[in-house]
């Protein structure tokens, strides 16, 4: 098998894996049930068409893909459904070897059709997916069935994140047959996949329970019987579930802050392991510039200069977090523009910040003698709440009232999808991917699935695609330094990126073989994790 590293996450996250791994122990024993929790009420399970955690959590460890990232060796494609790939000599064409003898959780044989499927789905031009179709569609030339047991990828041209593209969690492989019967994957009757485990029982806004496969295609796997997801809405609610030890694992977004890890360590000790991990998020805030104010440019540059991501990281994030970067130097290295250079951007200096918010202010009283009211919206997740509220007080400094609103999480992701919205003050997007492309494709291309205001630069596209199709790594860099230096200096690009994410986590310490990923959607299967009871 031919394969293609994807590029690591970095030295930060190598030393933070360092820290966070837990000696081997020497033996797995089976049985028992991990409780876990997720942040929102998923409402619908299709994980091609949504873009949330809460989805893709959801039915994480009941699919498989053609790849996965090693759940012992995070952030190494390693073969799934497929037993191995060739790529060609150009890198255009990759042929896919699959299992044999797989089964459907209905006991429906796995084939080549099912993969086909599954990738016509998520690139075809009348169904939006927000983050495999995002990955995939922008190279993909064709694919087509060898024979029953061999997939072939024809690409229209070479691309580096084609194959963690593959691995990626959210390009899971959905059965034909249900696609057709049920035309989408929303309800829990469609929820068929190989993956290691079956999808036992979903209660809305209560609990979403996994059940052993016992015809899992890899023999012996998974150890634990089970997997129970606790639907946990609010800070103050996951926090209490934490630290009564009603959940084993708090591992992905939201992140705790050290003072909350801190109250979960003194209720329970030596039984949890406590650990910072960077998780590969960002932070931004979207203005709507096909809704007034913010179609008017000046407006849109007169927010900019009006937030302030370091006040953001100083009072709700406790410190932890990479202001106004596109990129975080911490998690991707030489391709992110240095803090020092980036901090000279339009509103990003602490030290001018004063001075920008009058100038703000003077735009907005130019503009809007008497000030100007606006809808302000948000999910009603984690601490997103707590994070508006600064946003809003930040606002009303340069003469802008609010009318601030909450949604329910899949609520505001539907009105956000729609573009019914005029400012959304607090929206994460962590990546599918430990690649730059991963970032621009979705909150800056056009199409991404993550740029809710629609926003197409040309001069954006150009350099997204270049990136994208470049493969030596000195112009990759080269590229992804331009496309960071051209959106900064534009203050009125209605997405603003406020900060990248850094928190803490905890384990419990009957947990064993879990590992954290390069990102929060990947390595969550439990394939191979088991519990020391």
């Amino acid at each position: 098998m031919r394969h293609r590293k994807i590029p690591l996450i970095l030295a930060a996250l190598a030393a933070a894996l360092a820290l966070a791994l837990p000696a081997r122990a020497a033996a797995p024993k089976r049985g028992g049930i991990v409780n876990w929790f997720n942040y929102a009420d998923p409402t619908r399970l299709d994980v091609h068409a949504e873009s949330a955690l809460t989805h893709q959590q959801a039915t994480a460890g009941v699919y498989s893909g053609l790849l996965q990232h090693d759940p012992e060796k995070p952030g190494e494609p390693v073969p799934d459904l497929a037993t191995g790939y060739e790529a060609s000599a150009d890198g255009t064409v990759f042929t896919f070897k699959l299992r044999q003898g797989v089964k459907w959780h209905d006991g429906q044989p796995f084939t080549a059709r099912d993969v086909i499927a599954t990738f016509q789905r998520v690139t075809g031009k009348d169904f939006r997916s927000p983050r495999c179709g995002t990955l995939i569609k922008p190279i993909l030339a064709k694919v087509e069935a060898v024979d029953d047991h061999t997939v072939r990828f024809t690409l229209k041209h070479p691309a580096g994140t084609f194959i963690p593209s593959i691995a990626s969690a959210w390009c899971r492989i959905a059965p034909k047959h249900v696609l057709e019967r049920d035309g989408n994957l929303n309800a829990a009757k469609s929820i068929i996949g190989t993956g290691p485990f079956k999808l036992k029982d979903y209660k809305r806004g209560n609990i979403i329970e996994w059940e052993r496969n016992p015809d899992y295609f890899i023999k012996g796997l998974p150890y634990v019987d089970g997997v129970r997801q606790f639907i946990l809405v609010g800070r103050p609610t996951q926090l209490a579930a934490a630290k009564a030890g009603k959940v084993m694992l708090w591992d992905t977004w939201p992140p705790m802050s050290k003072s909350q890890a801190g109250e979960v360590k003194k209720t329970q000790g030596d039984r949890v392991r406590i650990y910072p991990w960077p998780i590969n998020t960002v932070f931004v805030t979207y203005l709507n510039p096909k809704k007034k104010p913010f179609d008017n440019p000046e407006v849109r540059k007169a927010v900019r200069l009006a937030l302030n991501p370091h006040e953001v990281i100083a009072k709700v994030f406790e410190g932890a977090g990479t202001p106004c970067n596109l990129l975080d130097p911490k998690l991707y290295g030489e391709f992110a523009l240095p803090q020092e250079e980036v901090l000279k951007a339009p509103g990003c200096n602490p030290a001018t910040k004063e001075k920008d918010i009058a100038e703000a202010r003077r735009i907005v009283q130019k503009l809007h003698p008497k000030g100007v009211e606006v809808e302000v919206a948000t999910r009603a997740v984690a601490d997103y709440v707590d994070r508006s509220q600064l946003i809003l007080q930040q606002l009303r400094k340069i003469g802008i009232r609010v009318n601030f609103k909450t949604y329910e999480s899949a609520v505001g992701f539907r009105n956000w999808g729609a573009g019914n919205f005029t400012l959304i003050s607090t929206q994460d997007t962590a990546m599918v991917m430990a690649d730059p492309h991963s970032m621009f494709s979705l909150i800056y291309g056009g199409d991404g699935g993550r740029n809710y205001t629609r926003w197409k630069d040309p001069k954006i596209e150009d350099l997204i695609g270049k990136g994208l199709r470049e493969v030596d790594k000195a112009k990759r860099v080269k590229i992804y330094h331009d496309l960071q230096r051209y959106i900064l200096s534009k203050p009125d690009h209605p997405n603003i990126a406020i900060s990248w994410i850094e928190g803490w986590f905890f384990e419990d310490a009957r947990l064993k073989n879990y590992r954290q990923a390069t990102t929060v959607y990947d390595n969550n299967t439990f394939q191979k994790v088991w519990l020391d009871q």
